[in-house]
This record gives structure tokens, C-alpha cells and sequence, in this order.
């Protein structure tokens, strides 16, 4: 946590500089927070950028302007909350992965080539945010949430040498679930288990 949280004061520096350049003296920054659904993991993601930017010295209703938005896993409206930030916001945070795909679209949809910070996207790549995490290129660019899945599924055999199957359940309405489940299948083939997957939708 501590990691990430010096991550984002890094990349919330930067992207504001970024920012200043064309706003008058007295003008506040623009915040655009777009949080996918209300989840504790995705709430603390947004309380703790809120905290990295009091830390950088950017207090909400002071010297920046925070516009916080919640489509609450509805895609009509994530679409339009997407829009309303890309055209008001000199700076956009995206938590999950369906919002960061949302904002994405619509900066690219409106031409307006605001910063994009994502958090709580376990493949950004796969998901078409950035070209890669060493090199996200253009204006996007975060953190990825992903889990040692490979090393997790070896561990199974290093504890139990003489298991020969494994179970997989994973949610098929998200794609973050499926990308970790499809290398837990791959892994446990090539160390010579055989993978039973199973989905629940929700």
C-alpha cells in the first residue's frame, strides 16, 4: 500500500504540472474521479489518491476541484459520467477497469487528450489502456492490481506434489476474473494438472 501510495504521489505531481499548463493563475485544477461501483477495495483506492494529493499539498475546495462520479456498474450511465469528466476535468482518476475503459474511449471520442490515471485494472494492456506498463505511452497510465497467479497455482504442487487436478471458479461477468482465471488454467496444464473451471456471474 505504502508502494502504491508514493506511486501515485509521483504520478499525481507530474500529470498536474502537466495540467497547469493553459490555466489562469486563480484557476483551481480539475479532478474527475470515475469509480466503477462502490466496493470497499475501489473506495479505499479513492480515498487514498484524495490522501496522496492532500500529502503533494492539493486540498479539495482550496487549490484543486474534486468532481467524484459513481455510475454504479451501469454502462449507460458510466458512458455519459465518462463524457461529463473527459470535457471538465484537467485530470481524470479511473478505478476498475470498466471505468478506465470508459474514460479512455471518451477522450479519445471528444479529442481531448486529458491525463488519465487508472488504479484497480488487472491487465491494462488487455484492456487496451496502454501499450505496456514500462512504456504506457500517450496520456494513460496506473497501477495493476494483478495477483502472482502463476506462482500460486506452482505453490499447489510444491505443497501437494502428488495432486493431479485443480478447480478454477471465477466470475464470468468480469473480465479481470477471467484473465486470471485463464492463466490459472494455462499454468496448472503445464505443471501437469488438470484444471475443472467453473463460472458464477456475479
Amino acid at each position: 500500500m505504502k508502494n502504491i501510495r508514493k506511486l501515485f504521489a509521483f504520478m499525481v505531481f507530474s500529470l498536474l504540472v502537466l495540467s497547469l499548463v493553459g490555466c489562469k493563475k486563480d484557476d483551481k485544477i480539475k479532478i474527475g474521479i470515475l469509480q466503477y461501483i462502490s466496493h470497499d477495495a475501489l473506495d479505499n483506492a479513492r480515498l487514498g489518491f484524495i490522501q496522496a494529493l492532500e500529502e503533494a499539498g492539493y486540498i479539495d475546495g482550496e487549490n484543486i476541484k474534486i468532481n467524484y462520479l459513481n455510475p454504479q456498474a451501469e454502462a449507460s450511465t458510466m458512458q455519459t459520467q465518462a463524457a461529463k469528466l473527459v470535457r471538465e476535468s484537467d485530470l481524470i482518476l479511473a478505478i476498475a477497469t470498466p471505468a478506465a475503459q470508459a474514460v479512455n474511449d471518451a477522450a479519445k471520442n471528444i479529442g481531448k487528450k486529458v491525463p488519465i490515471l487508472f488504479t484497480a485494472v488487472t491487465d491494462p494492456v488487455d484492456a487496451g489502456l496502454v501499450e505496456s506498463m514500462e512504456k504506457p505511452g500517450d496520456n494513460v497510465t496506473g497501477t495493476s492490481d494483478m495477483n502472482p497467479v502463476a506462482e500460486q497455482i506452482s505453490l499447489v504442487k510444491e505443497l501437494k506434489p502428488e495432486a493431479s487436478k485443480i478447480g478454477i471458479l471465477y466470475t464470468s461477468s468480469e473480465s479481470n476474473s477471467e484473465i486470471q482465471a485463464n492463466i490459472a488454467k494455462d499454468v496448472a496444464i503445464e505443471i501437469g494438472l488438470v484444471p475443472t473451471v467453473n463460472t458464477i456471474s456475479t
